[in-house]
């Protein structure tokens, strides 16, 4: 489809196809339990689950941390301190760097391409030196910074099995100092499974806590420009000195603490499970838990929030977000237009809509295995509350809280 420009405060806007817009990233961990009952069960599965598709995949090589320290859930909504330190021990944010700029092992050399891909910038966009002599070519390595770069989370997933004992203890299993768990299902003991039926009731009865812990990193235009003055030179110009100095660098990228969630995976359909492979069920339980977590990140903390494109504007709206995305009858979401200003991206409010009763996509995992209601629906159908005037697909919503 060509692009169609649309006027709006005296700049040409090129309308977006659906599938074109700047995307937050993220890298998401576990804090691994192995001595909790199931813990291996969760850490294999947790490399399976897939990175929400409203978000690019910035994982780097290392997604799991071992560790022994679990909050009381008083505690729980704090920033966890040895997580922290772990990120900047390891030096996560620098790591994050490198990947957005396809930094080489060899040569320390950097080139744009990752960041042109996800932008929609063109070719011309890969020649720092070039851009950064026009006033134009400045402007969009600011919009990428700020759009793209600075869009960069680490979600740490603290997640463990409760037992209907445990969960009628309330948190019980949360201490301070972990005790032997015994567990699992892969070549542990199976003496709690006198049957098969009780097998299919331990994990029809399957729980999950998840404690989420979420930084932003820091990618400033003041840490930008010093990156690409200080640090950065392409595959054409190798430079030992600038390539040492970002692998001791230690204080210009950082990460910050955003906030934490707790939530409860709470009952979880046995539908569509194959009762021989319970980690099917684990999968399910684990992958709609993290997705609930991220919902309610995303509602408290308005840095969080996703930009969705509209699917179709007629003869109704529709956009491609369901459960799996918190909707409900009471939300409500912002529609942008999006506008450059200066070569630089803005997106101003157009109007808000809300989701129509009973035309709520049930997009969450394994929904159409499980025969959910709504789970055959391949959008959620809007209507508008005020404003909005010409909508077209591609215009992007944004949950707003109320």
């Amino acid at each position: 489809m060509l692009l169609c420009p649309i006027l709006f405060g005296g700049r040409a806007v090129a309308q977006q196809r659906e599938g074109e817009y700047q995307r937050s990233s993220i890298y998401s961990l576990l804090v691994a339990h192995p001595e909790f009952r199931y813990g291996e069960e969760i850490t294999e599965v947790f490399a399976t689950i897939p990175i929400p598709e409203k978000f690019n995949d910035h994982n780097l090589n290392r997604r799991i941390i071992n560790s022994l320290y679990h909050k009381k859930k008083r505690e729980a909504k704090d920033e966890p301190l040895e997580l922290t330190e772990f990120l900047q021990k390891n030096a996560i944010a620098r790591r994050l760097v490198a990947k957005w700029y396809n930094r080489q092992k060899g040569s320390g050399a950097f080139d744009m391409g990752l960041i042109q891909e996800r932008g929609f910038y063109d070719a011309s966009f890969q020649d720092i030196e070039f851009a950064k002599a026009d006033i134009r070519g400045l402007a969009q390595l600011a919009d990428a910074g700020e759009e793209l770069i600075n869009n960069t989370f680490v979600l740490i997933n603290d997640i463990y099995y409760v037992d209907k004992e445990l969960q009628a203890q309330k948190w019980a299993l949360a201490l301070d100092i972990i005790g032997a768990v015994v567990g699992g299902l892969s070549g542990a003991d199976t003496s709690g499974f006198s049957d098969a039926a009780n097998l299919i009731r331990e994990i029809e009865g399957f729980r999950v806590m998840v404690i989420s812990h979420l930084y932003k990193l820091n990618f400033s235009e003041e840490v930008m420009w010093e990156f690409y003055n200080d640090y950065y030179f392409d595959p054409s110009a190798t430079d030992p000195a600038k390539k040492a100095k970002f692998d001791q660098c230690t204080d210009l990228f950082k990460l910050e603490y955003v906030g934490s969630q707790v939530v409860s995976s709470g009952k979880t359909s046995i539908k569509g499970v194959n009762t021989d492979t319970p980690e099917q069920m684990i999968k399910k339980v684990c992958t709609r838990a993290i997705d609930k977590s991220i919902v309610e990140l995303q509602r408290e903390n308005e840095v969080f929030r996703v930009k969705t494109p509209l699917h179709t504007t007629g003869p109704v709206i529709t956009a491609k977000i369901g459960l799996k995305e918190g909707v409900s009858e009471s939300s409500r979401y912002e529609v942008l237009l999006r506008k450059e200003v200066d070569g630089r991206t803005k997106y101003v409010r157009q109007g808000v809509i809300r989701p129509v009763k009973g035309l709520i996509w049930d997009n969450r995992y394994m929904s159409v295995e499980e025969l959910a209601e709504n789970a055959t629906l391949d959008a959620t159908t809007f209507e508008v509350v005020s404003g909005c005037g010409n909508l077209f697909p591609g215009m992007l919503i944004r949950e707003i809280k109320m």
